[in-house]
């Protein structure tokens, strides 16, 4: 204990003595009227001086003394060097950049001032000069890592991404050890993905994981970038490896939520039940959501009733069911069973809230609207337009009420209650959401009573609507057929052909003006028929005439 107090009052001396030897060398340096004696004591003293100040971190005297000492010999670079260091500790950064570009212009190569301005310029935020500096000094020093690494770091930071990859691929060429080539390619994966280099950027991953095969973060990673591309069979792949080594809760978690979420994107919807079921088992997860998934996804592999018994159950257990209620009443009309999911509707009615109320009325209008559909596909057009009558009282302004009741009509050969009907749908589609379909039907109808300025009419604004409309421009090509507008009919079939390359009609129908001049053509239409649909007769008599009058020829 006595040999240590010793100690450190030994070391405070020197110390001290140092201090005061200094202090008197800069009074000696400043008062002493002979240059021959002052240059002799400052220049076999003033270096061992500033480096043992500098050492010792005290760089206010090390910029004391150099800057007193450069007063009076300013061409002594050495000096002058470790007065810039000095100021840059000190954080005087632009002292440091004056007296760097001093010491360049009598020594240009000096790498050390070089790195000395260069983090001054980054201190300061002047990014593009510190590059420039670094780029020397790497010029200089190509095998040196730290200099290249912060290269690489200030083409990242002023976002000249592709320099940056340039740079850290020598910086993982130069790396000898596995943990510092593994840091370095996540920096290249994230760098790589940010240009839009996926295939670098997996290989960057994958190089990383030959060190780390069971990096979680990495995996992790090289999923979320395998969904990125949509290689959503990559993506399960690797998420079931992962599984093999997985164990903590929250990372499982995500494992099979997003296994799930890969299943359902592949259409998988038995391998999503199966995981969706592994997935409640695993502590933490939101059993209501999972299990609310596997009724969906039974649903959509046609287990409706499955889904529904989950639903139930669902809705019983849940304080405040509303959606699930609302869910089960949509798999119930997915089922076709109207009353039942009348009933769920219903029973929200009695307790919902008004907001809840207003929707539960919208949801009920298009389940009536549903049931009228389904009824007038089997010819119950009675039932039909009882049902639509029903919606209506839920929603008067819903335009397919009034559309559907239309189709009745027209399906009746009610044409003038069918214009009627559709005048209203246009009338009430504020948002002109189903416009296209109501004029077409407009049009039909007002066709088969003989109003074709109507038709025309109904046809052009359903062009005007949407000019790509296959069906529109098919019909207007027979509107012109019938007014023995030849060209214009040619025009609209091709157009209609255009759009929907598998309408039939329009083919049939421009064959049938191509046999007045394009033969060739006609029979290559025909031929094109019959291989979508053999059983075209029209085309396959037309064919055998087109066939038999040039053999006959």
């Amino acid at each position: 204990m006595i040999s240590s107090e010793i100690l450190i009052i030994v070391v405070a001396f020197a110390v001290a003595a140092a201090a005061i030897y200094i202090l008197y060398s800069i009074i000696l340096f400043q008062g002493t009227n002979s240059r021959g004696e002052e240059l002799q004591l400052s220049t076999k003293n003033i270096l061992e001086q500033v480096d043992i100040l500098f050492e010792k971190r005290e760089f206010a005297l090390v910029e004391l003394l150099a800057t007193k000492y450069l007063d009076r010999v300013p061409g002594h670079v050495d000096v002058r060097i470790f007065l810039a260091k000095a100021f840059f500790e000190d954080k005087k950064y632009n002292s440091a950049i004056r007296q760097c570009l001093i010491i360049l212009k009598q020594k240009p190569d000096s790498i050390d001032t070089h790195k000395v301005l260069a983090d001054s310029y980054i201190k300061k935020q002047f990014l593009g000069k510190a590059i420039r500096e670094y780029e020397y000094i790497v010029e200089q020093k190509k095998n040196d890592k730290e200099s290249i690494r912060t290269l690489a770091e200030l083409y990242r930071a002023t976002e000249q991404i592709y320099m940056a990859i340039s740079a850290y691929n020598v910086i993982s060429e130069l790396s000898d050890k596995d943990e510092d080539i593994a840091e370095v390619q996540s920096i290249l994966a994230q760098l790589n993905i940010e240009a839009r280099d996926y295939p670098a950027a997996f290989e960057a991953y994958k190089t990383r994981l030959g060190i780390y095969p069971k990096d979680i973060e990495t995996n992790k990673k090289l999923i979320e970038l395998y969904i990125k591309i949509s290689n959503y069979t990559a993506a399960i792949e690797t998420l079931l490896y992962m599984l093999e080594f997985v164990t903590e809760s929250k990372m499982l978690l995500w494992v099979y939520d997003t296994l799930v979420s890969m299943y359902v994107q592949t259409e998988e919807y038995e391998k999503a039940i199966e995981y969706s079921d592994r997935l409640l088992e695993v502590q933490g997860s939101d059993k209501f959501k999972v299990r609310n998934n596997i009724a969906e996804f039974n649903i959509k592999l046609g287990k409706i009733q499955d889904g529904i018994i989950i639903l139930e159950d669902l809705a019983l257990m849940s304080q405040n069911a509303f959606d699930i209620t609302v869910e089960l009443a949509q798999t119930y009309i997915i089922n076709k069973e109207y009353q039942k999911a009348l009933e769920k509707y219903t029973i929200l009615l009695d307790k919902g809230l008004p907001r809840e109320a207003k929707k539960v009325n919208l949801l009920i209008c298009d389940l009536y609207i549903e049931w009228a559909v389904d009824m007038a596909s089997t010819g119950k057009y009675e039932e039909s337009f009882e049902y639509l009558k029903n919606a209506a009282q839920y929603n008067t302004i819903n335009p397919e009420i009034y559309f559907h009741m239309g189709e009745n009509h027209f399906a009746l050969k009610n044409f003038t209650s069918c214009i009627e009907e559709i005048n209203k749908a246009l009338e009430y589609d504020k948002d002109e959401l189903y416009k296209t379909k109501y004029l077409l039907l407009l049009s039909e109808a007002h066709h088969n009573i003989g109003n074709f300025f109507e038709e025309k009419k109904a046809l052009t604004d359903l062009l005007k609507v949407d000019e790509k409309n296959a069906e529109g421009l098919y019909r207007v090509g027979l509107m012109y057929i019938a007014q023995h507008d030849v060209k214009n009919a040619e025009d609209a079939f091709k157009k209609a052909i255009t759009y929907d390359p598998e309408m039939i009609q329009a083919k049939y129908n421009l064959a049938l003006i191509y046999e007045n001049n394009n033969k060739e053509r006609a029979k290559e239409l025909y031929i094109e028929i019959l291989s979508q649909d053999p059983t075209f007769e029209e085309a396959k008599n037309a064919l055998n005439d087109l066939s038999s009058n040039n053999d006959n020829v």
